[in-house]
């Protein structure tokens, strides 16, 4: 029986029940096939891991296992060029080291099956350039990035800010770590959409500040920050008054800041200890409740109901 000579609905129950692998070696068998598998298949949750080579997982992950796909290579024709790749149930691996070949993959499945969101996961040894390329193309697409990950650890300055402007869109969740000189700072060209967004490694680039349009952000206070127990006083006292969303910091490293200059003025009642923790209570203009905190080498701002199972768990 010709497949592909099916009605529609029972196509659609039929690639319901095939994995990736299957799914994918169909796409290949001639420029109709391909066309019905995008209309019919349903929306996946794509993940690209680029770490010198190119994996892609057909289900949301936050890791890489090369046993998820199987170690045969096949050689397959995109665009009029040789791809050699790894299929498996639930994924494909690239065996191309050339960045312009992975990213010819990454457009062939993108074009061939609809996504409902993604998830980028950037490692070393890939470069700097590439990942900008990478994100230029998701961006291009208008595709709808629910996390980004970057963990490559190459000094750019030059194509880090590049890769971060285009990382304004991310929805839930930004990871990064990024080398940069210690005089550079880096200035959104737009308010970040994410969620939240954790900076690991040096933060000497980062200003906090720019990036209160996130609900959390975590990140560690640079030693030769200029941002003094007084600077702190007066970052508060704005953000009480504000309408900005965020409302979750936590910054490491502030060992040098004095606690009760932070907060001095902030609230009538007292500082409250409980074990390692000190912390007062606040409300922001709209009523809401909020605590700002400190425990051994950082300090925090959450929520009250947030802090109490902070508590609980400490």
């Amino acid at each position: 029986m010709d497949l592909l000579r099916l009605p529609l609905l029972p196509l659609i129950e039929v690639f319901k029940n095939m994995d990736f692998h299957e799914k994918f070696l169909i796409s290949f068998l001639s420029k109709r096939a391909r066309n019905t598998l995008t209309v019919t298949s349903e929306k996946l949750h794509l993940t690209f891991h680029l770490s010198g080579g190119l994996f892609i997982d057909s289900e949301p992950c936050d890791y890489c296992s090369r046993s998820r796909v199987t170690n045969k290579v096949s050689d397959c024709l995109i665009e009029g060029n040789v791809i050699r790749m790894s299929i498996g149930p639930i994924g494909v691996i690239s065996r191309e080291k050339s960045p312009q070949k992975q990213l010819l993959l990454a457009n062939y499945v993108l074009d061939t099956f609809k996504c409902s969101f993604i998830n980028i996961i950037f490692y070393d040894p890939t470069l700097p350039s590439s990942a900008w390329e990478f994100m230029k193309m998701i961006n291009h697409r208008q595709l709808s990035v629910h996390t980004l990950f970057y963990y490559i650890k190459s000094n750019s300055s030059e194509f880090i800010p590049r890769i971060l402007d285009e990382c304004t869109e991310v929805i839930d969740y930004v990871v990064i770590y990024p080398m940069f000189p210690d005089d550079f700072i880096y200035t959104p060209p737009r308010p970040f959409k994410a969620r939240e967004i954790c900076v690991t490694g040096s933060a000497n680039w980062f200003n906090f500040e720019d990036f209160v349009s996130c609900r959390r952000v975590r990140f560690p206070l640079n030693k030769k920050s200029k941002w003094t127990s007084k600077s702190w006083n007066i970052f508060f006292r704005n953000w009480l008054n504000s309408d900005d969303p965020l409302e979750h910091m936590w910054c490491f490293n502030s060992y040098r800041l004095n606690f009760p200059q932070m907060i001095k003025g902030l609230s009538n009642g007292r500082t409250q200890r409980q074990r390692r923790n000190k912390w007062i209570e606040v409300n922001r203009k709209d009523g809401s409740e909020f605590v700002i905190g400190k425990a051994d080498d950082h300090f925090y701002i959450m929520s009250k109901e947030e802090h109490f199972e902070y508590l609980k768990s400490t």
